[in-house]
């Protein structure tokens, strides 16, 4: 039945009438154009954008506890956690780096954190007319999210 179909769907040009259908369609409706530095589109519910980095609870230090899952899950292999051994065998995070060149802002290292540290800002004008301002490193991730959450901690949810 489905060869059927398909036969007379090749031979009558179904699916051709169908895209030209549509075409005629929308061709005599007024076309939407924004002027865009003047007029912006707001960011939809869920949105992916710039990375930010929570504080804790007291808000004094970053929330990342430097356990690597983040950058483990990154499919495009964009962030790079370096950690060393505190005092009282407590990892301590010296650097955190995302290289927004290679994100690909699937949200994976969202999802991986199991702190929440990292989470993504509807913030999604990211132009930049040097290479190292792609390049976010962990106190550049802070300042994001003080921006962001107005320097609030935010609990878990």
């Amino acid at each position: 039945m489905d060869k059927v179909k398909k036969l007379l769907n090749t031979i009558f040009l179904i699916d051709i009438a169908q895209g030209m259908a549509l075409t005629l369609k929308t061709f005599f409706s007024k076309p939407v154009t924004r002027q865009y530095p003047k007029v912006k589109r707001k960011p939809f519910p869920g949105s992916r954008g710039l990375h930010a980095m929570r504080r804790d609870e007291t808000g004094t230090r970053e929330k990342c506890i430097g356990c690597g899952l983040c950058e483990a899950v990154c499919p495009a292999k964009a962030i790079t956690v370096v950690t060393t051994e505190g005092a009282d065998h407590e990892k301590l995070v010296n650097a955190y780096e995302l290289d927004l060149l290679r994100c690909v802002f699937c949200g994976f290292c969202v999802d991986a954190c199991p702190v929440s540290a990292i989470l993504m800002t509807p913030e999604f004008e990211l132009a930049c007319y040097d290479r190292k301002d792609a390049f976010y490193t962990k106190d550049r991730l802070v300042e994001v999210g003080d921006k962001f959450m107005g320097g609030k901690a935010v609990k878990k949810s």
